[in-house]
């Protein structure tokens, strides 16, 4: 990603949080603002935005309204400096109109054509929007009053109003498509220098909704060459985004005293203690809910999502590669002094189905966290099970195989190995490096992959293929035994 397009500053304090100015250094792509209530975070925020309003964007921390288009807040929305004064405080009586008033501004520099040879693309929009809610089907128009129409996968009931969605929703929805907008008009003006400051996006959102966010907000940086700042308490926030993008993120403990702030890169030992710390992880086990250790961000986007469907409940944990071993020990020794007469594991570390399961023993404990394998080689072969293609696109494998066999010369140089599908063993076939063409194949709606797998996974009790291929050992450690 690395898009740095401000490495020091110096902002301007408040009268009244001292007489020297805040000098950072070593900005990152993604900046995380922590600090304590009334150290000044809102306000430095701000402050910074005020030096280049032009190529910056601030979102703010308190966001009402209601979702609805009003034609008298277009001029408000045209041109960046304007939509800079609408931050000038904490809170924004009218923001989620003034967001989805500037759907149509978005149209108005983009044009209502939906070709991707332009920047700024109106699919990739939706499908970004879509991922962030996967529970919504989400379209952008710019011919239709609103400009956007917004309905529950589920029944296809339409979402006409904020009451119709709950206060997470509602503000995943606007911080989502306010960060878009700007990021796609700034795409297709060719701005050369992208800023975006945003303001405690955790606030009203559940940690299972905040992780999901981060991957969103980490996605479009990239996509969108955007340098952000975030300001949070959250440390699943925290986590998450150190998690999707890596050392890529830095961490600003801001002070109201402190002149000088050094940015701490987020290395491997501050991921493992933000993980560690991420919101109500190792609460878990103290009130009887299990933990998922699991390796590599796609386990991480699929096993996350999972309880948000009700249906079983554990907190997961993401690990990369063979970090997951430590990851297990440090876990296997704290809860080894937390808990008393435990009954049974306080959680599980997951490991791809090509690792062997480790022996427990006298230097390999596994009275805490045991360990679990996965029944097929990795994650992406849950995607072919028979349970996750009927709810991608409805089709049997004889079906889908025939499908990906036909449009892969499409496909460049994997058109080879997407026409031998007929003879993959769905269970052991290793299918890195081409999730993006089956996507494009199977899901009319090009959902990602994990988002698939997740909600077929939460929505009830793994059985058939799927339970074969998680393996019984993943089923029974997190659903329990079979009832009689």
């Amino acid at each position: 990603m690395a898009n740095i397009y401000i490495t020091d500053i110096a902002v301007v304090k408040p009268a009244d949080l001292g007489p020297t100015p805040w000098r950072v250094q070593g900005l990152r792509a993604i900046t995380i603002v922590f600090g304590k209530n009334g150290s000044g975070k809102s306000r430095f925020l701000r402050a910074w935005r005020d030096q280049n309003p032009d190529w910056t964007h601030y979102i703010v921390p308190e966001r009402t309204g209601n979702i609805e288009y009003q034609p008298n807040l277009l001029q408000q929305q045209m041109e960046g400096s304007q939509r800079s004064g609408q931050g000038q405080r904490n809170f924004l009586n009218n923001y989620r109109e003034q967001i989805v008033t500037r759907v149509q501004v978005y149209f108005a520099a983009r044009g209502n054509v939906r070709v991707d040879q332009l920047p700024g693309d109106p699919a990739d929009l939706e499908a970004r929007l879509s991922t962030l809610l996967p529970d919504f089907a989400i379209a952008l128009s710019g011919t239709k009053n609103p400009p956007y129409a917004v309905q529950r996968a589920s029944d296809s009931t339409a979402v006409q109003n904020i009451d119709h969605l709950s206060s997470g929703e509602a503000q995943v929805l606007t911080v989502g498509l306010d960060i878009l907008t700007v990021a796609a008009i700034w795409d297709i003006e060719g701005r050369k220098n992208r800023l975006m400051l945003i303001d405690e996006p955790d606030a009203h959102i559940h940690p299972d909704l905040q992780v999901r966010f981060a991957d969103f907000l980490v996605g479009v940086a990239e996509k969108y060459k955007l340098q952000v700042a975030i300001a949070t308490h959250s440390t699943t926030l925290l986590a998450a985004v150190g998690q999707f993008s890596g050392e890529e993120a830095g961490i600003l403990y801001l002070d109201r005293v402190k002149e000088e702030c050094h940015i701490e890169p987020f290395d491997k030992y501050k991921k493992e203690m933000a993980a560690c710390l991420g919101g109500h992880a190792l609460m878990g086990p103290l009130f009887g809910v299990p933990l998922l250790l699991v390796e590599g961000d796609d386990d991480y986007r699929i096993w996350s999502q999972v309880p948000r469907h009700h249906k079983v409940s554990f907190a997961t944990i993401p690990a990369n590669g063979d970090e997951i071993d430590q990851f297990q020990k440090n876990l296997e020794k704290l809860f080894e002094a937390l808990r008393e007469n435990a009954p049974g594991p306080a959680g599980y570390a997951l490991l791809d189905g090509d690792k062997a399961v480790p022996t427990a023993n006298v230097d390999r404990p596994q009275k805490h966290i045991k360990f679990v394998g996965l029944g097929c080689h990795e994650a992406e072969n849950l995607y072919l099970t028979d349970e996750v293609l009927a709810l991608t696109c409805g089709k049997t494998w004889t079906e889908a195989s025939a499908a990906i066999k036909e449009r892969a010369p499409e496909f460049g140089d994997k058109a080879d190995r997407l026409s031998e599908v007929e003879s993959w063993d769905r269970r052991t076939v290793d299918l890195k490096g081409f999730m993006v063409e089956l996507m494009a194949i199977l899901d009319p709606k090009n959902v990602h992959w994990t988002i698939r797998v997740a909600r077929t996974i939460g929505e009830k009790r793994p059985t058939g293929q799927l339970a074969e291929f998680l393996g019984e050992s993943l089923v029974t450690a997190l659903w329990g035994s079979v009832p009689a």
